[in-house]
């Protein structure tokens, strides 16, 4: 159901990563040290976090434009209460809190006004920004205590902290909960035919509300780990991380429709997206050339797994 479709969109961002290894070793061979590789993995965990919560607004049928918002609200937030005295680890839970209620009103929203998701978070979008500049006066908040920066700057036996334990285990129980929950199942069925699955009794609106409330907390989640690792919180931050985030869950698989896509598959785009931008931030190439890039992947992707699914089509028509 929500499983790595391996016939369809996984071999295709195999085949693009082995392309894209086989650019930037080409352009720069020292690429693939192991400090390198952490880097290129710490800067992946935070709009990986994100495309994780959009996975499952994205497979119930919705959309959310406002995370690059919520990341940056949750995180001014706990910026402002670090500086004000507030520990750290209570400041990281109420901007975390922050995040669930920036999901919660999206999702109220959505379902009890009826109006379309993409409106409501456009709407939300410019809401978040517009209160995280407000509460800052538009300035970056820094001056956190040295426990804070743990989460973005700590290691494990070498290994980033945030790669080691709290990526890899929240994509671990992500997935344990799309493939083996009740609640997993609800969300498919929502975003499969969300008249149908009301029809048969499921509460359609509270899993909706539901994966709106996940993607706010994950957002805040990664607003945390950014400003620990950068030793600051702006305001302005994850401006366009709304949109690499859904181009990310597309990529690795999802139905832009609802009813179809994996968590896994979400990690492996962004693993791909990742190994772009840092190999080409490593080859010192224009920013503008590494958003160009993941356009044109992306529209690879979708072409190559049309090609496939051609081909399927007339082998089983030959068979048949």
């Amino acid at each position: 159901m929500n499983r790595i479709d391996w016939t369809g969109r996984a071999p295709v961002l195999i085949v693009i990563s082995a392309i894209t290894l086989i650019g930037v070793t080409i352009g720069a061979p020292g690429i693939w040290s192991v400090d390198n590789l952490f880097a290129m993995g710490v800067l992946a965990v935070e709009i990986g976090i994100i495309a994780l919560g959009q996975t499952f607004v994205i497979n119930a049928g919705g959309i959310d434009l406002s995370v690059g918002a919520i990341f940056a609200l949750a995180q001014v937030t706990m910026g402002l209460a670090m500086v004000a005295g507030v520990p750290w680890p209570v400041a990281v839970a109420l901007g975390l809190c922050v995040g669930l209620v920036c999901g919660l009103i999206n999702g109220l929203a959505t379902v009890w006004l009826r109006v379309p998701a993409i409106i409501v978070t456009l709407a939300t979008m410019f809401a978040f920004n517009g209160l995280a500049l407000v509460i800052t006066n538009g300035i970056d908040v820094s001056g956190f205590p040295d426990g804070f920066y743990v989460l973005g700057q700590g290691t494990i036996f070498t290994i980033p902290l945030q790669i080691i334990a709290i990526y890899l285990p929240l994509l671990i129980v992500l997935a344990i909960v799309q493939w083996r929950t009740r609640f997993g199942r609800l969300v498919h069925l929502t975003g499969t035919n969300a008249l149908a699955a009301r029809l048969t009794g499921i509460r359609i609106g509270r899993v909706q509300i539901a994966t709106f409330v996940i993607a706010g907390v994950l957002a805040a989640l990664a607003g945390a780990i950014s400003a620990s690792r950068l030793t600051t919180a702006r305001p302005d931050a994850g401006e366009v991380d709304n949109l690499i985030s859904i181009a990310i869950v597309v990529l690795g698989g999802s139905s832009i429709f609802g009813g179809k896509g994996s968590v896994l598959g979400t990690a492996l785009a962004t693993l791909v997206i990742a190994l772009v931008n840092y190999g080409l931030s490593f080859n010192n190439l224009n920013a503008v050339y590494q958003s160009g890039l993941i356009g044109l992947i992306l529209i690879a992707a979708v072409l190559m797994q049309n090609i496939m699914l051609r081909l399927q089509q007339r082998r089983a028509t030959a068979a048949g």
